[in-house]
């Protein structure tokens, strides 16, 4: 069983602002979960998975340059070590990917929604 430690839901505004600048396909439940929750820490048995804040995931995929190494990609969390958590735009399905070496040819699929992502967790 997974325990999910979640932050301060996001504002109205910020919900809006995210929305704004995406131009992709979000994965069922994701924003049904980002809306309840500005990022989380989620553990269990298996490990650990660190759901990036809705307000600082541009920003942060901008400093991961996931545009230039993995264009087809929007990461939104990781492991806490190596491992990133991403959304395929195309399709808004779930992939993981190594931070260090990332591409498009590493991505490896996990999920094809969001609930189901966090249900596997």
């Amino acid at each position: 069983m997974a325990t999910i430690d979640r932050n301060e839901a996001p504002s109205r505004d910020e919900v809006e602002v995210f929305l704004k600048a995406v131009d992709f396909s979000l994965p069922v439940g994701f924003l049904d979960f980002f809306k309840e929750t500005n990022g989380a820490d989620i553990s269990n048995d298996e490990g650990y998975f660190l759901l990036w804040p809705l307000t600082d995931m541009f920003q942060l995929n901008q400093d991961y340059n996931v545009a230039e190494y993995a264009p087809e990609f929007f990461v939104f969390g990781s492991d806490g070590g190596d491992t990133a958590y991403a959304i395929e735009k195309i399709s808004g399905s779930i992939y993981e990917m190594p931070f260090i070496g990332m591409s498009n040819e590493e991505a490896i699929f996990k999920s094809k929604t969001f609930t189901d992502f966090i249900e596997s967790m």
